[in-house]
């Protein structure tokens, strides 16, 4: 059976024989694990379809439980996030969370909204990076179905230590879509406790932690 779909790319991994593992996030079928034979070490549309950071348009071939990529093309390739290391650590946090947060092959238009509107906005972005980091992770927690009413955080012990202001700032990205945080510029170091405070929170509620990407992105 030969499926069509478009999606992110969260990760690649090599495998024997040249062949690489491309975990995709799908607009239509949520998370899916594809094996390729497709390079990424081309200059064509097939070779930046299986890189990191890249919207592309995939037919997939299901065959004995194994899903391979036949045919890949990039769509629009994020590819000044990569070329910017805050932005990169930054969006590589988003990705690897995705990743762990889907279940496989179940549908998640929500989270694919927000995450597809985190990648457009990371990649115009100027400064305050970690203020989109700090919404995204707001929506895809939300959207789980673990985070307490918006008036409710200071009941809850990893949010209550944060203070009035941080709690506000919680309340509000949780009331308001993605693309509402364009204007929206959090102090770093708000941010990052916000960050901290909902990434133990994941770790506790989904079981979600020890993110590769974490230390890496709090080194920064």
């Amino acid at each position: 059976m030969t499926i069509e779909c478009e999606g992110i790319v969260l990760r690649q991994t090599k495998a024997l024989k040249g062949r690489r593992m491309i975990l995709l996030f799908t607009d239509r079928f949520g998370k899916v694990s594809a094996g390729t034979n497709i390079s990424e070490r081309g200059k064509g549309k097939s070779a930046i379809a299986v890189r990191p950071f890249t919207l592309g348009r995939y037919s997939l071939r299901r065959d004995r439980g194994y899903t391979n990529i036949i045919s890949a093309e990039s769509v629009k390739s994020y590819y000044s996030i990569g070329e910017d290391y805050e932005k990169y650590v930054n969006a590589s946090l988003v990705l690897e969370f995705a990743g762990r947060m889907l279940p496989e092959e179940a549908p998640a238009p929500e989270l694919w909204a927000a995450t597809f509107a985190y990648l457009k906005m990371m990649e115009d972005r100027a400064r305050a990076h970690r203020t989109l980091t700090v919404a995204w992770l707001v929506k895809a927690i939300d959207i789980a179905g673990v985070l307490p009413d918006a008036g409710n955080f200071e009941n809850d012990k990893l949010f209550s230590a944060l203070g009035f202001d941080k709690l506000e700032a919680l309340a509000y990205l949780m009331g308001h879509p993605m693309e509402k945080v364009a204007a929206l510029g959090l102090d770093e170091d708000m941010a990052n406790a916000l960050i901290r405070a909902l990434l133990r929170f994941a770790e506790r509620y989904l079981d979600i932690g020890n993110l590769k990407s974490e230390a890496l992105f709090m080194e920064v």
